[in-house]
């Protein structure tokens, strides 16, 4: 998985990371420097990323509560990266889930 670190235009304790998914979209996720909220965003097809230092829980915790709800009953596939942001390294969570949905 390769991912895309930015930093937005006068916002330096900030990361813009994002990737280019399969089905066409370009899913990006901020996370603030110190926060213990992780930025997310879940693409079209049901691949999420969690950006910050508390990502896999936060992703755990989102999929957990989305099964709970009813709003998602499919299995993910978890996996954590890091990259790499001007003050150090940032974690990233990413869940694939069993089933695609269609683009």
């Amino acid at each position: 998985m390769e991912f895309f670190v930015r930093v937005p235009l006068n916002k330096p304790s900030t990361v813009e990371v994002r990737y280019d998914c399969a089905c066409g979209c370009k899913p990006r996720a901020r996370f603030e420097r110190g926060s213990s909220q992780a930025g997310f965003e879940h693409c079209c097809c049901g691949r999420v990323h969690f950006v910050g230092d508390e990502a896999v829980p936060q992703l755990e915790v989102y999929l957990r509560d989305r099964r709970t709800s009813g709003k998602d009953s499919r299995s993910y596939a978890l996996s954590q990266y890091q990259v790499t942001a001007p003050w150090g390294p940032v974690p990233v969570a990413f869940g694939t889930p069993d089933q695609l949905n269609v683009h």
